[in-house]
């Protein structure tokens, strides 16, 4: 998939659109673009058993804002770790914090093949600060703060 394919929204190889994914469900919930039709009638039929899930949804994303804005302006934190990112949506950590604090270092970690397709071609960073993804679970925490740990240029993601 190239990166204007997903930004796009096209599916690339490999992608089967006729199956719904827990993370195009999520961007669907969040108002994202990442999503197909089978994502939003699996989401909507969640929905319908579970009326309150997108106003949870959308809280935990505004929640996610709220902090990282508070540990980048107050706290003066400059280097971010977001294990289970999931798809790229408005506001992602590493946007609330380079809004703040232009030279933070942002690194995800996911286990999702289809979250690490969207987020290479679309988690771009500020010049001074750093973004990047890592191929992780959270059950192999090893793993991801090797990677988090190595050096990072600016244009580890950026095209």
């Amino acid at each position: 998939m190239t990166q204007y394919e997903a930004a796009a929204g096209r599916p690339g190889p490999g992608l089967d659109t006729t199956v719904s994914h827990s993370a195009r469900i999520w961007n669907y919930w969040l108002g994202g673009k990442d999503n197909f039709a089978v994502d939003r009638e699996a989401g909507d039929r969640v929905v319908a058993m579970l009326p309150s899930i997108v106003a949870q949804a959308r809280a935990d994303q505004a929640f996610l804002g709220r902090a990282v804005r508070y540990l980048a302006g107050e706290e003066g934190i400059r280097q971010f770790l977001d294990i289970g990112t999931g798809l790229p949506t408005a506001d992602n950590t590493h946007e609330v914090a380079q809004r703040v604090a232009p030279e933070s270092r942002i690194v995800y970690a996911d286990n999702d093949p289809l979250v690490l397709l969207h987020a290479r071609a679309l988690l771009t960073s500020t010049p001074p600060g750093v973004c990047d993804y890592i191929d992780g679970d959270l059950r192999d925490p090893d793993t991801i703060l090797a990677g988090a740990a190595r050096p990072w240029t600016s244009a580890s993601l950026s095209r």
